[in-house]
């Protein structure tokens, strides 16, 4: 009876265990599976973190969710999505709500990561002195922390405004300090730091130094299956390579970079490849194809709010337009490009867009407005004073021409000849007409006096024409007078600069250079041979204002450095032998 006992309690016992697990596992499912979902999206947003429509997809089922992990990546995720399509003031709403719902003590790696995403739209939307001081902030805690990759990350974004703002010195700093950190603790991240470093070296001009920084950059990039950092550096050596009017190697890096993009299916990315197309064709002067990719880069970014895309693309429709079509059209494309690119506080490219300004005016037949936005935006201030000197000597010169031309003086000789013949043959003559001899002869005197002193005045207006022409000569040997009538001094000319069709005149008493139009080419042979040398395809320099010389740079007086390139080193040395023997 015992037993009995004994086994049914211990199989009533078993029952409420198993029905326990079976209430446990009915009550719980629902929750693992939620739990298991969120999972799910999370790696799907981030394996398809490159098409924004997906994204999107995944990231408003996140936030269906009542859990902070998904809320935030929900927010997240769909902030990127309008990132990637350049609708920034959206991205940054959804990055605002994502950060409200992360917890900076317990969850720092994701906080921090999507404030960082956040001063990214600062960035791109212009407001700088925000996203400076996001990354600031992110920096000094990464300090803190003594977290070197957070700061080796902040400082490549710092490096980014820099440049944007055109403080290339800044930039380049922090752009090596974030190699020197990713080159010890993380080589995975290297690449996008050489990547920044050699698009600043390539808006410095420097092209051999920025293509040897991107091509290593590209290899790195593609030893981590980072493949849009490596479509990115063939994108920026194809653009270098333009620069120096190398169309062919431009194409061919071109191809590489929309190879990439194609294979991750990238079409945003495809507006920045047509860009380049349509820069590439616009160089080779072919009209078909340049107006093919360009009205392809147009329909792609049609549904884009990107305003940094909108000013480049604005500015790239003016090239066209003044190459092949209406300078009108061109001047209404640069106008847009600039009011966008003040809006956003981007100065690095304005030389661009105002040179581009200039020409468009004078495309559509406007020289003086094409001088005056030069002198706008360079501030100049003309100095007349010797070409007044000059004008003078002209006047004098025509006021001689016109009143005592050698036409007078002829006409004078021969009336004198005239009458003494007359005269002489008078003289013979009758008695009777001694009377009339006389009065010709009286008449021959006056006439020879008049010739006299009209040739004597005659040379004395040569003799001072004279003076003041040698005078405009010595001048002219210490001075150069340009297109625009501002007058140069030698010893005040420490530089000149090539910029496009303009040049760049630098004097050590002014602030702002002098411009005129033309070349470097036709300046030369005004120039004294032994004291102005061309170091550089966009430099000619005064050798009395050489501070220091070193194997690839001038550095002057003023502690500005120029470049010397090989190609001018040689005639550079011959000179500098030449002053020293």
């Amino acid at each position: 009876m015992a037993s009995l006992a004994t086994y049914l309690w211990k199989t009533k016992s078993t029952f409420v265990l198993f029905l326990y697990l079976i209430l446990t596992l009915f009550c719980y499912s629902p929750l693992f599976s939620q739990t298991t979902r969120i999972s799910e999206l999370i790696e799907l947003s981030k394996k398809n973190s490159r098409y924004p429509d997906s994204l999107a997809v995944y990231g408003k089922e996140l936030i269906t969710y009542d859990d902070a992990t998904a809320l935030i990546e929900g927010h997240f995720a769909i902030g990127y999505s309008f990132y990637q399509k350049g609708i920034m003031e959206s991205a940054g709403l959804y990055y605002d709500t994502a950060l409200n719902y992360a917890d900076p003590q317990r969850e720092y790696l994701v906080y921090s990561r999507i404030k960082r995403n956040r001063g990214i739209v600062y960035q791109r939307m212009g407001e700088f002195q925000k996203a400076k001081d996001v990354y600031e902030t992110l920096f000094k805690e990464a300090k803190d922390q003594g977290n070197e990759l957070g700061q080796a990350l902040m400082h490549n974004q710092l490096g980014v405004i820099s440049q944007a703002q055109g403080n290339y010195n800044e930039a380049a700093d922090d752009f090596n300090k974030a190699i020197e950190i990713y080159s010890r603790k993380d080589s995975s991240n290297i690449a996008n730091a050489l990547l920044n470093l050699g698009t600043l070296y390539g808006r410095m001009d420097l092209i051999d130094e920025s293509n040897s920084k991107l091509l290593i950059a590209a290899d790195v990039a593609k030893g981590f299956n980072q493949l849009v950092i490596q479509a990115r550096c063939y994108n920026n050596v194809s653009v270098n390579y333009r620069k120096i009017s190398k169309t062919d190697s431009s194409n061919y890096y071109l191809s590489l970079n929309e190879k990439l993009y194609k294979r991750l299916n990238n079409s945003l990315a495809l507006i920045e490849v047509y860009q380049n197309k349509t820069s590439n064709y616009l160089v080779m002067e072919n009209k078909d194809s340049t107006y093919f990719y360009l009205s392809k880069t147009l329909e792609l970014n049609e549904s884009s709010q990107d305003l940094y895309r909108e000013a480049q693309l604005d500015f790239l429709k003016g090239k066209v337009e003044v190459k092949f079509g209406d300078a009108e059209l061109a001047i209404q494309s640069v106008n847009a490009a600039i009011t966008k690119s003040l809006k956003q506080n981007r100065v690095d490219n304005l030389d661009d867009h105002y040179l581009l300004l200039s020409e468009a005016y004078e495309k559509a037949g406007n020289t003086q407005a094409a001088l005056a936005i030069m002198r706008k935006w360079k501030n100049l201030n003309d100095s007349i004073e010797i070409y007044r000197n000059i004008k003078t000597i002209q006047e004098i010169t025509s006021a001689y021409d016109f009143a005592r031309s050698e036409e007078v003086i002829k006409q004078s000789r021969e009336q004198t000849t005239f009458f003494q013949r007359l005269s002489t043959r008078l003289a013979i003559g009758a008695v009777i007409l001694a009377a009339l001899s006389v009065f010709l002869y009286l008449k021959f005197k006056k006439k020879s006096s008049e010739a006299e002193l009209r040739e004597s005045e005659v040379n004395e207006l040569k003799l001072k024409v004279a003076e003041l022409q040698q005078t405009v000569k010595q001048s002219a040997s210490n001075f150069i007078t340009l297109k625009s009538k501002a007058v140069i001094p030698l010893d005040k000319l420490m530089f000149i600069q090539s910029d496009g069709h303009y040049l760049e005149f630098f004097l050590d008493n002014k602030d702002r250079p002098e411009i005129d139009r033309g070349t470097l080419k036709e300046l030369k042979s005004d120039l004294p041979v032994n004291t102005f040398i061309q170091v550089h395809r966009s430099y000619i320099i005064n050798i009395h204002f050489i501070r220091e010389v070193y194997a690839n740079r001038v550095v002057l007086q003023n502690n500005h450095e120029l470049n010397i390139s090989r190609s001018f080193k040689t005639s550079m040395d011959e000179i500098f032998q030449s002053k020293a023997s």
